[in-house]
C-alpha cells in the first residue's frame, strides 16, 4: 500500500519515507517493464520458421539477470522490471506448441535449448 490511511480513513498530510520508497520502488519497475517489452516487440518481428529470436532474447535477458544479480541498486529498473518485460516464457510456451504441431523433433530441440541456455547463460553472468 503507497499509505496508510488515519483513523478518519484519511490519507495521511505527509507521505512516510517507506511510502515515497516504495512508490519508486514501483516507478522504477514499471519504467523498466516497458522499456524491456518494447525492445521485445521489436526483435521479435525478426522470427523466422524457427523462434531465434525468442530463444535469443530470454539467453540474453537471464545472461544479463546474472550479471545484475549482485547489483542491488539498479536490479529493480534493469532486472526485475526490464528484464521481466524482455523476457518472456509465455511466448516461449506458446511457440513450443506451434512447433510441435509442425516439426515435433524442431519442437523438442527449442525445448531444450530454451531451458539449457538462458541456465547456462545466467551462471555465466553471475560467475562474472
Amino acid at each position: 500500500m503507497l499509505y496508510h490511511l488515519d483513523d478518519g480513513g484519511r490519507p495521511p498530510a505527509e507521505l512516510s519515507r517507506s511510502d515515497i520508497w516504495e512508490a519508486t520502488v514501483l516507478l522504477m519497475v514499471g519504467l523498466g517493464a516497458v522499456f524491456g517489452a518494447v525492445i521485445r516487440v521489436y526483435l521479435s518481428q525478426f522470427n523466422g520458421r524457427f523462434p531465434w529470436m525468442t530463444l535469443l532474447i530470454n539467453t540474453a535477458g537471464s545472461l544479463v539477470l546474472g550479471l545484475l544479480s549482485h547489483l542491488d541498486t539498479v536490479y529493480l529498473f534493469f532486472g526485475t522490471g526490464m528484464m521481466g518485460g524482455f523476457t518472456t516464457f509465455s511466448t516461449f510456451a506458446l511457440e513450443s506448441v506451434q512447433l510441435f504441431d509442425k516439426d515435433r523433433l524442431k519442437s523438442i530441440q527449442y525445448i531444450a535449448l530454451s531451458v539449457s541456455l538462458p541456465l547456462l547463460a545466467y551462471l555465466m553472468g553471475w560467475l562474472i
